[in-house]
């Protein structure tokens, strides 16, 4: 009667549910997380297995940051696609000849505090900031960083750009510097959102792209992998057309050059979403 005793006992334990082992991984820095306190407090935890858990966290929440900074980057493009932003500032020139003395207007530029008026805000909505730092540059140069970063998630990506000391114009050195300086945060600040900036005595057309331009065009269309429809989309001659992608792209306008740029990496920040979510 005992031995059925403990035989029912043990029966009736077998047929206790057992706790679910840890799944596989998911894509959730959160669930990793959560794997990761569990296996912290068993006395009995693989040390090896615990180090590869955290590395896979922090890996995923790395991706998590720059996907989070690249679709905030991305909706300031397309906000930006729509700002005009001129050349108002004149730099003025002395001649003198023989014939004609005095001071002319050599040409415009849009300073940064233009550039910045229309770029601040975008920034503080999408919780991104922008600063520039300097650092010394072979031949008594001066390189800029500037670093965009986006706050909530801490990831950041820089642009560099160098010249030499702008001395033109009779400038002192510190003046010089200081000239230099000016031009380099507003040219990093250009380069990082594809800003062009368009004269006040046009219609903000300036023909077709250029060759740098149409060489960062082709690189991310590439990187999108779109089709035939984008080139469509932004009026331009088509491959068959043109004869190459390269010629075709080369066709686009310069107006629309920033429009073509954030619609572009617009498609990439959703190809990158789409596959996190698969992987």
């Amino acid at each position: 009667m005992e031995k059925q005793t403990q035989c029912t006992r043990k029966t009736k334990q077998s047929e206790r549910p057992v706790e679910p082992l840890p799944g596989p991984a998911s894509d959730s820095p959160s669930t990793i997380l959560t794997l990761i306190e569990r296996v912290a407090l068993d006395p009995h935890a693989d040390v090896e297995k615990l180090d590869r858990m955290m590395a896979m966290y922090e890996r995923l929440k790395a991706k998590e940051a720059e996907l989070a900074y690249n679709a905030a980057k991305g909706r300031i493009l397309k906000k930006l696609a729509g700002v005009k932003i001129v050349k108002n500032r004149p730099v003025l020139s002395d001649i003198d000849n023989g014939k004609q003395r005095g001071t002319v207007e050599a040409f415009k530029y849009a300073p940064l505090e233009e550039i910045d008026k229309h770029l601040r805000p975008l920034l503080a909505e999408e919780q991104m900031d922008l600063s520039y730092s300097d650092e010394p540059w072979d031949g008594g140069g001066i390189l800029i960083r500037g670093r965009l970063k986006h706050l909530p998630s801490g990831h950041f990506e820089d642009s560099f750009m160098p010249a030499p000391p702008d001395t033109t114009g009779g400038k002192s050195n510190v003046q010089a510097v200081g000239s230099t300086n000016s031009f380099l945060r507003r040219y990093v600040a250009c380069n990082i959102f594809n800003i062009v900036v368009v004269g006040d005595d046009d219609d903000g057309t300036g023909g077709t792209i250029d060759e740098a331009q149409a060489k960062t065009i082709v690189e991310l269309i590439k990187k999108a992998k779109v089709g035939p429809k984008f080139l469509k989309y932004m009026r331009a001659q088509s491959v068959e057309e043109a004869g190459s992608l390269e010629t075709a792209v080369a066709t686009i306008a310069a107006r629309d050059y920033r429009k073509a740029v954030s619609t572009l990496e617009e498609q990439i920040a959703k190809a990158e979403v789409g596959h996190a979510h698969l992987s």
